[in-house]
């Protein structure tokens, strides 16, 4: 993601045939099954056995030979420590960065949301003019999905009113959120570039892109590659789209030096046209539990 280049200023190339492109979104010290705080994180342990075990190290997200690449997303706690994990095992790893939660200091709504429904003390809440069981599985992932849909769609800032009625309808009270999925401090972010960490963007926000006109996507791009300009040195090559699932419009994909990555369990890995590729999550096969 960049504006327009500098004087002598070259695009980097995206890779042509790496062979996976693996991501995760961080790990934890402390894992249980069934903890909505910890559904996208995987064990400390199982991450660090399966960095050690791999024969081949992976490689940087730009490196056009036939290695696999590792990437992980969002700006939290657990996110940088699977970096440093990453790194302290020889192994390349690309870090996808909202500036947004960083700058403003605030926790992402959908780490507050997870936090209420651990803490939640009723068995049933009504939503969006629906009645929801609570109970985990299905039931509690309909609800989170309905949630979900309503937060995914609005800035950042605008999630506090309807966090706050969410946490009366699950009788929560006002839970903390567990350190791994807080965010990550600036001093931690210019950390991790010290050590090796590659940086990419993941928007200024995680804003979802299809709820924005191309117009707006392309003001997102760019606000954030300003922050990292004017904040790192430097504007990320790379771009991981907030969810995974939606394609860059074509106004907008021209603000992006490099790869375009996804994470779609409805499309074939790898690449899927217009310098999309999209990723395989190591989360299901590193927590133990089928995909």
């Amino acid at each position: 993601m960049t504006g327009p280049l500098a004087a002598g200023e070259r695009r980097p190339a995206a890779p042509r045939s790496t062979r996976a492109v693996e991501m995760l979104h961080g790990c934890a010290p402390s894992w249980r099954p069934g903890a909505q705080s910890l559904r996208n994180y995987v064990p400390y342990e199982s991450l660090e056995r399966h960095l050690r075990a791999r024969r081949e190290p992976y490689a940087p997200l730009s490196e056009t030979a036939a290695r696999d690449a590792l990437t992980v997303d969002d700006s939290t706690v657990g996110a940088a420590r699977a970096c440093l994990l990453a790194r302290e095992a020889g192994h390349a790893v690309t870090l996808f960065v909202n500036p947004a939660q960083i700058a403003r200091g605030r926790t992402y709504w959908f780490s507050r949301l997870d936090a209420l429904l651990d803490a939640r003390t009723v068995a049933r809440a009504a939503f969006g003019g629906r009645e929801f069981d609570l109970v985990p599985g299905g039931p509690l992932r309909a609800f989170r999905l309905a949630a979900k849909a309503r937060l995914m769609a609005v800035d950042e800032e605008d999630t506090d009113p309807l966090l706050d009625e969410l946490a009366e309808r699950l009788g929560a009270g006002a839970p903390g959120v567990p350190e791994h999925a807080r965010t990550l401090r600036l001093e931690t972010l210019r950390e991790l570039v010290d050590r090796g960490v590659e940086i990419g963007s993941h928007g200024w926000g995680h804003r979802d892109i299809a709820s924005l006109e191309p117009g707006e996507v392309v003001r997102d791009l760019r606000r954030a590659a300003e922050w990292f300009r004017s904040t790192l040195g430097f504007a990320p090559a790379h771009y991981a789209v907030p969810y995974g699932l939606s394609r860059l419009p074509d106004g907008a994909a021209g603000e992006v030096p490099g790869m375009i990555l996804l994470a779609s369990s409805e499309l074939e890995l790898g690449a899927v046209g217009g310098r999309h590729w999209n990723r395989r999550d190591l989360t299901s096969h590193l927590q133990g539990r089928p995909a």
